[in-house]
């Protein structure tokens, strides 16, 4: 049964990471992007940006489903399931959900300019 359950839950991964494909506006199609992009990372990035936000949030979220349902295993009966299994699950989900600040932050700090230069070409050493 553990079985089922865990490939249902790919399959609901899979068919949600489809949909979210499916649903980006068409105008940020790379072809289009390359041909009207205005030279600077952030334009180029944006479409992949904003694919893999909706990667880790899936991620996060069925990561945090499941490390509580294993929470939940470990409240009814803690010999058969371990409490590390849950804490695990629910910290990766963490971390999942907090990748798309992260990768906003580098992404911003990345393509700030400092008097007309990318910030880290004009750092001196």
């Amino acid at each position: 049964m553990n079985i089922c359950v865990k490939e249902k839950m790919c399959r609901l991964m899979i068919f949600a990471c489809i949909l979210a494909l499916a649903l980006q506006v068409p105008g940020t199609a790379m072809a289009d992007l390359v041909a009207t992009a205005s030279g600077t990372e952030k334009d180029i990035f944006n479409p992949l940006l904003n694919l893999l936000s909706y990667a880790s949030y899936t991620i996060g979220g069925f990561m945090g489903i499941g490390g509580v349902m294993k929470l939940k295993a470990h409240s009814e009966n803690p010999t058969n399931a371990p409490l590390a299994h849950g804490l695990g699950r629910c910290a990766a989900a963490a971390g999942f959900l907090a990748l798309p600040s992260v990768m906003g932050m580098l992404n911003s700090t990345a393509s700030s300019t400092l008097n007309g230069s990318s910030s880290f070409s004009s750092f001196q050493m």
